[in-house]
């Protein structure tokens, strides 16, 4: 998306929509769901499955520290598939890889590329969501 918009000329235009709904994590596997025209849901997961590309893997973020800063918290369980153009694009990649050296069991951090990484390069190639998905969930 950010580089569609670096492409636009001033004066160009776009059409956008949402955002969709809102999700408001409260701890311990609990969040709440408000969709577009529908009443406050409450809900409860023993894991969170999340997928980003580039910049959006902020809100992904907050939700990851939620889970994993909660000392009360010891059994919610995240995994992520972060989609970037090429590996030197991850954006907050010790962060993450952090989180996966202090809670192996508990997150799994998957990389994706648009883009081939040069040869000898140690992440997966090309698009695996739905590969990662199967084998996630």
């Amino acid at each position: 998306m950010s580089q569609h918009l670096d492409s636009l000329s001033i004066g160009d235009t776009i059409e956008m929509k949402g955002p969709k709904g809102h999700l408001n994590y409260l701890g311990r596997g609990k969040f709440t769901v408000k969709l577009m025209r529908k009443p406050l849901e409450a809900r409860k997961a023993k894991h969170s499955g999340m997928i980003a590309g580039g910049t959006g893997i902020t809100p992904m973020l907050q939700v990851l520290h939620a889970i994993f800063l909660d000392s009360k918290d010891s059994s919610t369980t995240a995994s992520l598939l972060f989609a970037n153009q090429t590996e030197d694009d991850i954006l907050v990649r010790e962060e993450l890889e952090s989180l996966v050296k202090e809670f192996p069991c508990r997150f799994k951090l998957h990389y994706t590329f648009d883009r081939p990484l040069p040869l000898g390069g140690s992440i997966p190639k090309g698009l695996l969501i739905r590969i990662w998905y199967r084998t996630t969930f």
